[in-house]
């Protein structure tokens, strides 16, 4: 026998001496690249790109942790897996963070000029991606830093120019005079995506409009005075009898003094406001239908910097709030103004500044979508995309079923030039012929095609971030040559992701990889919860509301990070970060560590386990070892990654160290701690690879690294282990007397127990078992038992606790008090349980933890029921 020695395996597990060389092990021995000549089934992942707009935060810590596990499971399980690594340039989200930068160095992105400025970008851009490599090292990740990509390199630039020109060629991209939404700040046009909405509260402005030739006016409600002064039509309900009477009449816009036509369309709700309807086709997307439909003149009231334009006259350069206050104060001078209400509204802003976004007419190139969403709509239907949890299908299909032309120009300097080129001799912006003159290419045309001139420049617009991502799990291996990797890697198999970009991206990306390979992009989306600060804000770049990762490592290791901040997440519901969480993500690692330490200790390293030669107790943990093997198998399929945290917590504190460690300390075991172990840690290793690893060596097992093992499998075991589940569930009945009577630890308790002969023989063949983890003095068997009791009534046994020297009236009174508090505990969660409200909003995770509250309560109410009729 080799008998470890205690220097062997240091009594404290410190990360910090393990995680730098763990690492950089697994990247010389490239256990990260896949082997294209395996013949194993493919497994990849591509990871969701992070921005280079600032380090990572607890949402990516979230996210990519997800990913890692999947990964290394299906490593385990015999698959060649590529998780691909790559980063996104973000356009306008990474501009505005140099921009700041800029501006606290003095200059601005206009002094610099877009060459120099660019340059700046990319700096930061190197900067950034260092930090992010090394965050995502640090964290343990499996990531194939041999194919790292990036959005902005010339290769993947030139794919995403070659998809711009395929769909233009197909008439799927066009230019168009539309309402977009646009960013006074950034100057540059948004996605109805990158447009965050919030109510605020506001007011409602109602203002008169004199009918022409009469004395009457019409009342019209807005809040956004300002805006009155491009308004071109009042529009009313034709229905409305209010109004009848002025329907093809004009109107005097007031402070402008300009007469303008009364219309009526079914679109004016009569009940909403006065029933009538400014009709501003500039600035609002409805309006500017209206106009469309009815002929109406567009007039542009705002500068880019949404400041009033030389249009509104005396107001001309001043703000847009400015004029909206300088213009009620003329209104209310004038009569004008009816009255102002307290109103609370929907204001639109820039995700990446949170400047109001304003409606504004503009020209800028679309993609048409219906064409490109039905058949991303029929692979989720048809199942060859599944989407996980379920319930975010109806989201996708009803954004899907509502899509709506995708705006992909922005006035940026930082991007994917747009590939079109316009020829100065004979290309006139102005004329609706807007074509002549207009070159799509892949590169940069000698000649112009319309007039043979060779004086041509290019688009200065960029395209929209999402434009170059949407493409990114098959841009990244190959396509559009049939490469090794497009053959061996693509489709992928698993997308992880938050639900929030599940049109950004997901739906985009299914979109352009059935329209560009013929094929679902990946066959699986996982979608996961966002990480929240504790005042319910996500957390992001952006707020600056994330702890450094990094500070967190230091202090408590990255699989406590990882582990920690996995069993606080549940499925379906957000989760407010605390950094409590990661220390018990700490604990746990050093509850494994000695356990292992205390097995590499005593266990025998040269002796094979044999199941036909395990004692009960090694029978009972196998045989529980094999249901969290089940149970983690079958969760694995549905990507509940969470709840195998929580089960994995579970066996290792309570069911090994709690219960079989301490079994193994009064009777001791052969080999099958160890290969109790070596399993226990190959399961464990997606979530907490480095402690894993660490332990996979010190105890000296087989295989160069614990990632080249194979996923365990079920053990078969003989013995009957009922004797066992029997002993375990009565010690934790003893225990929960001990609680209720507040009896000390060491107070030796005296008991007897009433049971078939098979049970009784049994516990009495375990007797210094049950002796030293319930703390007994004398044990009695099927006897009648006098005096004052507490009972423990279970389906195989009956077992009477002797009280002596204890007021027992005054433990009644004690006892009755928490029959009180738990009877009402369960009354609030029985009503929550049945009130429809609550179960049709709170989520599944949610629920079951209620469930499982109740049952807790439920027993323990009983089981003191119990104990105070024996009093």
């Amino acid at each position: 026998m080799y008998i470890m020695h205690v220097s062997d395996f240091p009594s404290r597990y410190e990360p910090k001496e393990i995680e730098d060389r763990c690492y950089q092990r697994w990247i010389t021995e490239k256990y990260f690249t896949p082997d294209l000549k395996s013949g194993k089934p493919p497994y990849t992942i591509m990871i969701p790109l992070p921005n280079v707009t600032g380090p990572l935060t607890m949402g990516h810590v979230l996210n990519n942790t997800f990913q890692d596990i999947l990964i290394r499971y299906k490593k385990l399980s015999g698959h060649e897996t590529l998780w691909l690594v790559g980063m996104d340039h973000a356009g306008i989200a990474t501009q505005v963070k140099v921009e700041e930068k800029s501006r606290q160095r003095g200059t601005s992105k206009q002094q610099l000029g877009r060459e120099r400025f660019v340059e700046e970008v990319w700096k930061w851009k190197e900067d950034i991606a260092a930090i992010i490599r090394q965050q995502l090292r640090r964290l343990g990740y499996a990531l194939d830093w041999s194919r790292e990509q990036f959005t902005l390199s010339k290769e993947y630039s030139e794919k995403v120019t070659r998809v711009f020109v395929a769909l233009y060629n197909k008439g799927l991209i066009y230019r168009g005079e539309y309402i977009i939404n646009w960013c006074p700040r950034c100057l540059t046009a948004l996605s109805d995506e990158q447009v965050l909405t919030e109510e605020k509260p506001g007011h409602l402005y109602f203002i008169r409009y004199p009918v022409v030739g009469e004395d009457e006016y019409i009342t019209v409600a807005t809040t956004r005075p300002e805006t009155m002064l491009g308004d071109t039509a009042v529009c009313v309900n034709p229905h409305d009898e209010r109004y009848k009477r002025f329907i093809d009449r004009r109107a005097l816009l007031p402070i402008m003094e300009r007469e303008i036509p009364i219309i009526a369309d079914e679109y004016v709700d009569p009940e909403f406001g006065t029933g009538a309807l400014k009709v501003t086709p500039a600035h609002d997307p409805f309006d500017f239908e209206l106009a469309r439909k009815h002929h109406l003149e567009l007039i542009d009231i705002m500068n880019p910097d949404a400041t009033l334009n030389v249009l509104t006259r005396q107001f001309s350069g001043q703000d847009r709030y400015q004029a909206r206050k300088a213009i009620v104060e003329m209104l209310d001078r004038s009569g004008r103004l009816e009255k102002i209400e307290d109103y609370r509204l929907p204001l639109a802003k820039c995700e990446r500044c949170e400047t109001a976004i304003e409606p504004r007419i503009s020209k800028q190139w679309f993609v048409k979508m219906k064409p490109l969403a039905a058949p991303a709509l029929e692979a989720v239907r048809q199942g060859r995309v599944r989407i996980f949890p379920r319930r975010w299908v109806n989201l996708y299909n009803h954004w899907m079923e509502n899509v709506r032309d995708w705006c992909i120009s922005r006035q940026l300097w930082w991007g994917h030039r747009i590939p079109v080129y316009y020829c100065n001799a004979c290309y006139d912006p102005d004329r609706d012929d807007s074509e002549h003159g207009v070159i799509v290419s892949q590169t940069m045309p000698a000649r112009c095609t319309s007039c043979g001139s060779s004086d041509i420049y290019q688009d200065e617009d960029v395209l929209d971030t999402w434009f170059s991502s949407w493409i990114w799990p098959f841009a990244t291996l190959g396509w559009p040559e049939k490469t090794e990797d497009f053959q061996r890697f693509y489709p992928t198999q698993t997308l992880v992701t938050g639900w929030d970009i599940i049109y950004l991206w997901v739906a985009r990306m299914i979109m352009a990889g059935l329209e560009f390979t013929g094929q679902v992009p990946f066959s699986d989306v996982a979608l996961h919860v966002m990480i929240r600060d504790e005042k319910g804000r996500k957390m992001s770049k952006s707020l600056g509301n994330s702890p450094e990762p990094m500070e967190l490592i230091d202090k408590f290791g990255a699989d406590a990070l990882r582990f920690g901040l996995l069993l606080i997440t549940p499925r379906e519901q957000d989760v407010l970060f605390s950094e409590r969480s990661i220390d018990v993500g700490r604990k746990f690692c050093n509850k494994l560590w000695n356990a292992a330490r205390l097995i590499h200790m005593s266990a025998d390293s040269d002796v094979d386990f044999l199941p036909g030669k395990a004692s009960v107790y090694d029978a009972w943990i196998i045989e529980r070892f094999n249901r969290l093997l089940l149970s983690t198998e079958q969760r694995f399929a549905n990507f509940e990654v969470n709840a195998i945290t929580r089960d994995l917590y579970d066996f290792l504190w309570h069911e090994f160290c709690d219960w079989y460690l301490e079994f193994l300390k009064i009777l001791p075991s052969g080999p099958a701690a160890r290969f109790v172990l070596r399993n226990l840690i190959i399961v464990l290793h997606p979530f907490m690879p480095f402690i894993t690893e660490e332990i996979y060596q010190k105890m000296g097992f087989p295989a160069k690294s614990i990632m080249l093992e194979d996923w365990p499998g079920q053990v078969s075991i003989e013995q009957d282990t009922a004797g066992v589940n029997a002993l375990v569930r009565l010690i934790g009945e003893i225990r929960n007397i001990r609680g209720i009577f507040n009896i000390k630890t060491k107070e030796k308790l005296d008991i007897v127990i009433n049971a078939r002969p098979a049970l009784i023989d049994f516990l009495a063949g375990h007797e210094n078992a049950l002796q030293k983890l319930a703390g007994l003095a004398e044990i009695g068997y099927n006897q009648t038992v006098d005096g004052s009791v507490a009972s423990i009534i279970m389906q195989e046994m009956e077992c009477y606790v002797k009280l002596t020297g204890l007021d027992l009236e005054k433990e009644k009174g004690r006892l009755l008090k928490e029959i009180g508090f738990l009877t009402q505990r369960i009354d609030e969660i029985k009503h929550r349980l049945n009130n429809p409200n609550y179960a049709s909003k709170a989520s599944n995770d949610i629920k079951d933890m209620e469930r499982k509250r109740l049952e807790e309560f439920l027993r323990k109410k009983e089981v003191i029921q119990r104990v105070i009729e024996k009093i």
